[in-house]
Protein backbone atom coordinates (compact mmCIF):
# COMPACT_ATOMS: atom_id res chain seq x y z
CA UNK A 1 0.00 0.00 0.00
CA UNK A 2 1.34 3.39 -0.51
CA UNK A 3 0.50 4.48 2.90
CA UNK A 4 4.27 4.46 4.06
CA UNK A 5 3.95 5.36 8.26
CA UNK A 6 5.28 3.00 11.04
CA UNK A 7 2.51 2.53 13.95
CA UNK A 8 4.93 3.12 16.38
CA UNK A 9 5.44 6.45 14.71
CA UNK A 10 2.46 7.17 14.75
CA UNK A 11 1.44 6.42 17.97
CA UNK A 12 3.93 8.62 19.20
CA UNK A 13 3.42 11.71 16.93
CA UNK A 14 -0.37 11.20 17.99
CA UNK A 15 0.35 10.80 21.73
CA UNK A 16 2.92 14.15 21.52
CA UNK A 17 0.51 15.80 19.65
CA UNK A 18 -1.46 18.47 21.98
CA UNK A 19 -4.84 19.11 19.63
CA UNK A 20 -4.68 14.70 19.42
CA UNK A 21 -4.79 14.33 23.04
CA UNK A 22 -7.35 17.46 23.89
CA UNK A 23 -9.73 15.78 21.26
CA UNK A 24 -9.92 12.33 22.93
CA UNK A 25 -9.42 12.88 25.98
CA UNK A 26 -12.74 10.88 26.78
CA UNK A 27 -12.57 8.28 24.70
CA UNK A 28 -12.35 4.86 26.05
CA UNK A 29 -12.47 2.00 23.18
CA UNK A 30 -11.20 1.34 19.47
CA UNK A 31 -11.11 3.18 16.52
CA UNK A 32 -10.52 1.01 13.30
CA UNK A 33 -8.81 2.11 10.13
CA UNK A 34 -9.27 -0.06 7.45
CA UNK A 35 -6.42 1.15 4.91
CA UNK A 36 -7.18 -1.05 1.73
CA UNK A 37 -5.71 -4.39 2.98
CA UNK A 38 -4.41 -3.47 6.44
CA UNK A 39 -6.45 -2.51 9.00
CA UNK A 40 -4.95 -0.52 12.51
CA UNK A 41 -6.33 -0.82 15.62
CA UNK A 42 -5.92 2.34 17.58
CA UNK A 43 -6.47 1.62 21.32
CA UNK A 44 -7.57 4.07 24.50
CA UNK A 45 -8.67 3.98 27.62
CA UNK A 46 -9.66 6.95 29.97
CA UNK A 47 -8.59 9.29 27.35
CA UNK A 48 -5.05 8.11 26.46
CA UNK A 49 -3.87 6.16 23.43
CA UNK A 50 -2.48 3.05 24.67
CA UNK A 51 -1.50 1.59 21.58
CA UNK A 52 -1.95 0.50 17.90
CA UNK A 53 -2.27 -2.90 16.98
CA UNK A 54 -3.83 -5.07 13.95
CA UNK A 55 -7.35 -4.12 13.35
CA UNK A 56 -8.09 -7.30 10.68
CA UNK A 57 -9.71 -9.28 13.52
CA UNK A 58 -11.59 -6.19 15.30
CA UNK A 59 -15.19 -7.02 14.46
CA UNK A 60 -17.35 -3.94 13.88
CA UNK A 61 -19.36 -4.62 17.15
CA UNK A 62 -15.81 -4.16 18.74
CA UNK A 63 -14.71 -0.40 17.51
CA UNK A 64 -16.53 2.44 18.58
CA UNK A 65 -15.21 4.18 15.49
CA UNK A 66 -14.50 2.73 11.92
CA UNK A 67 -12.92 4.79 9.12
CA UNK A 68 -12.08 2.43 6.00
CA UNK A 69 -11.24 2.85 2.54
CA UNK A 70 -8.98 1.12 -0.58
CA UNK A 71 -5.55 2.38 -0.96
CA UNK A 72 -6.62 4.33 -3.18
CA UNK A 73 -8.78 6.95 -1.26
CA UNK A 74 -6.16 6.48 1.50
CA UNK A 75 -3.35 7.47 -1.08
CA UNK A 76 -5.50 10.85 -1.98
CA UNK A 77 -6.62 11.50 1.86
CA UNK A 78 -3.02 11.59 2.58
CA UNK A 79 -1.44 13.24 -0.27
CA UNK A 80 0.00 17.08 0.51
CA UNK A 81 -2.88 18.75 -0.92
CA UNK A 82 -5.25 16.49 -1.23
CA UNK A 83 -7.92 17.02 -4.42
CA UNK A 84 -11.39 18.27 -3.30
CA UNK A 85 -13.10 16.52 -0.80
CA UNK A 86 -10.59 14.47 0.38
CA UNK A 87 -9.65 17.07 2.94
CA UNK A 88 -11.25 15.05 5.76
CA UNK A 89 -12.59 11.60 6.32
CA UNK A 90 -16.27 13.31 6.19
CA UNK A 91 -16.16 14.67 2.55
CA UNK A 92 -14.28 11.70 1.47
CA UNK A 93 -17.21 10.00 3.00
CA UNK A 94 -19.53 11.63 0.96
CA UNK A 95 -18.01 12.36 -1.96
CA UNK A 96 -15.82 9.57 -2.93
CA UNK A 97 -17.18 6.42 -0.87
CA UNK A 98 -15.04 6.62 2.09
CA UNK A 99 -16.53 4.07 4.94
CA UNK A 100 -17.13 6.19 8.38
CA UNK A 101 -19.61 4.43 10.32
CA UNK A 102 -23.03 6.14 11.95
CA UNK A 103 -22.23 5.96 16.23
CA UNK A 104 -21.86 8.82 18.87
CA UNK A 105 -18.51 8.13 19.08
CA UNK A 106 -18.01 8.83 15.54
CA UNK A 107 -19.67 12.22 15.57
CA UNK A 108 -17.71 13.06 18.77
CA UNK A 109 -14.75 12.04 17.77
CA UNK A 110 -14.87 14.18 14.74
CA UNK A 111 -12.22 16.72 15.35
CA UNK A 112 -9.74 13.79 17.15
CA UNK A 113 -10.37 12.16 13.13
CA UNK A 114 -9.68 15.24 11.38
CA UNK A 115 -6.09 15.81 13.69
CA UNK A 116 -5.39 12.09 13.19
CA UNK A 117 -5.82 12.47 9.54
CA UNK A 118 -3.65 15.70 9.36
CA UNK A 119 -0.68 14.06 11.61
CA UNK A 120 -1.36 10.67 9.04
CA UNK A 121 -0.63 12.96 6.04
CA UNK A 122 2.56 14.74 7.70
CA UNK A 123 3.99 11.29 8.45
CA UNK A 124 3.41 9.55 4.92
CA UNK A 125 4.67 12.72 3.13
CA UNK A 126 7.90 13.42 5.18
CA UNK A 127 11.04 12.92 3.56
CA UNK A 128 13.90 9.75 4.07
Amino acid sequence: MSIKINKQSFLDAAKSDFEFTRETRYLTGIIRLDLGSDSWALTFANGEFVGVADGLNIPDEEAKVIVGGTEEQWSALLEVKPKPFYQCIQSAAVKHGMRINVANETFAYLPALNRMTTLLRQLNNQEG
